[in-house]
């Protein structure tokens, strides 16, 4: 449990119970074990409050107010409890185009297996649509019945059933609006903040697209068709033909519907490329928009792949975190202290998904000038002083103490390399690294900048390639740690 989360309407918090663990916990114990045998849990618990979080705009409008739920903290230790059961056999339930919220899975997975089609298929001018699914409230959407049903299907002991099912029947949450508190019923959706939550919604989702009989659709990778790649209720579909796609949108909305979830006609986006069909993709007689580019879990997706749109977001970014920052950096007389507040706030959001960066000089240089002017803004240093200063990089880089991003940027490509390789579990990432369309000849000239182009430079004097070497765990380090 996390520390300082706010209490629910029991005003217990995850604080007091870590700090009491050692006497309450034999009553928690027994009290837990109670419920699960009863298969039912306190009415107590079936209250949440919920605060609204003001994001941007205009304070008299609600959509720009984000509702959060306070569930009681003894409650999500007992369902974390109850996770922590089911969590193996629900993972195993899920097919390799799932990441979200699954141990050794994160979004790189589905950046980077994105960024290779589009590279590969480029290179070897082939079509490629990309359908980006945005469905409209999906966790608050979600029919009961549909999660129940898909526990089943599972294979989760009744029991467990049983008492989830409890756990999300007549539930309730209270608003305090103008000094008035509201009770407003909860018949659909899993609950906000509960830590379960994710799961019982990715196992829903799961169910209804088992329905789907996609084995022949999608792109064929050395004999194994990819048709989708989902993270959570994020979903791409792939396809190389307009009207194959087409039928995917429709059907996928079909049994979408099924379980309560509805597609945001202008939110889901169609991106192709040069080499396929422009027609458009329609839903219940509405064109989807068409799109050149697409923020895809954090990351700029384009058909080009260039990353000049793409570090220009992660400077924005970055600007914004150390905003975040700079009062309490500037108050700090410590070098190292300040340092490490930049390398662990402003460094990564520079240097977000750079693990799938296909970088080149250009590419290098913009992050090298972004990194430049954010440690001038830590040091106080504006550009007139830096030159009557005469400072060079070297004598910022000796003041400031930070990390070099593009060192950063190399080293999380080479560990995310090492790691893409190794894997054994024939997850996408892997095959898509090391997949060419075998049936096409690649056409005459020079391809754009590869992903793999600049990993090469680790391969050894013995003529290795670099994805053997990295085979090897300590042989890549090794390599690593020479260039």
């Amino acid at each position: 449990m996390k520390p300082r989360k706010a209490p629910g309407p029991d005003r217990i918090s995850a604080d007091f119970l870590k700090s009491a663990s050692h006497t309450i916990i034999k009553q928690l114990t027994k009290r837990f074990n109670k419920y699960l045998d009863a298969q039912r849990i306190p009415d107590q618990w079936k209250k949440s409050n919920t605060v609204l979080l003001f994001k941007k705009g205009e304070r008299d409008q609600m959509n720009n107010y984000r509702p959060i739920a306070l569930l009681s903290q003894p409650y999500k230790l007992f369902t974390e409890i109850i996770l922590n059961r089911l969590e193996r056999q629900l993972d195993e339930y899920q097919p390799v185009e799932q990441a979200g919220f699954r141990k050794g899975f994160c979004c790189m997975d589905h950046i980077h297996t994105i960024t290779q089609l589009i590279e590969r298929t480029r290179e070897y001018k082939q079509p490629l649509l990309l359908c980006f699914i945005d469905y409209a409230k999906a966790f608050d959407s979600v029919e009961h019945n549909s999660v129940w049903n898909a526990l089943h299907h599972a294979g989760v002991d009744p029991c467990y059933i049983n008492l989830l099912e409890q756990c999300n029947t007549d539930t309730f949450t209270t608003i305090r609006m103008f000094q008035r508190e509201l009770r407003v019923p909860i018949e659909k959706g899993v609950r906000q903040g509960d830590t379960i939550s994710p799961k019982l919604f990715t196992t829903a989702l799961n169910h209804a697209m088992l329905q789907l009989n996609w084995d022949d659709k999608g792109i064929n990778i050395d004999g194994r068709n990819l048709s989708n790649l989902r993270f959570a209720d994020d979903i791409v579909l792939i396809s190389q033909n307009r009207e194959e796609l087409q039928q995917m949108v429709e059907e996928l909305d079909d049994v979408s519907k099924a379980i309560g979830l509805t597609m945001n006609r202008s939110k889901t986006m169609v991106m192709r490329n040069e080499w396929a069909d422009a027609s458009p993709i329609t839903l219940e007689g509405t064109a989807l928009p068409f799109t050149g580019s697409y923020v895809y879990l954090g990351r700029l997706i384009s058909m080009d792949n260039n990353l000049r749109a793409e570090i220009m977001r992660r400077r924005r970014c970055a600007w914004a975190a150390i905003g975040n920052i700079k009062e309490a950096a500037h108050l700090v007389s410590d070098k190292k202290v300040r340092a490490d507040l930049f390398d662990s706030t402003v460094l990564p959001a520079l240097c977000y998904a750079s693990e799938t960066w296909a970088e080149n000089k250009t590419s290098t240089l913009m992050l090298v000038h972004a990194q430049r002017a954010l440690e001038r803004t830590l040091l106080k240093i504006n550009r007139a002083k830096h030159r009557s200063l005469n400072l060079r990089s070297a004598d910022m880089r000796s003041m400031s103490g930070i990390r070099d991003a593009e060192v950063y940027a190399w080293n999380a490509k080479k560990r995310w390399a090492g790691h893409v390789v190794r894997r054994t579990d024939d997850r996408w990432t892997t095959r898509v690294t090391f997949w060419y369309p075998r049936e096409i000849k690649r056409t005459l000239g020079r391809p754009a900048t590869r992903w793999s182009d600049s990993l090469k430079k680790l391969q050894g004097n013995d003529g290795q390639h670099w994805s053997q070497t990295a085979q090897d765990r300590q042989k890549w380090m090794e390599a690593c740690a020479r260039r």
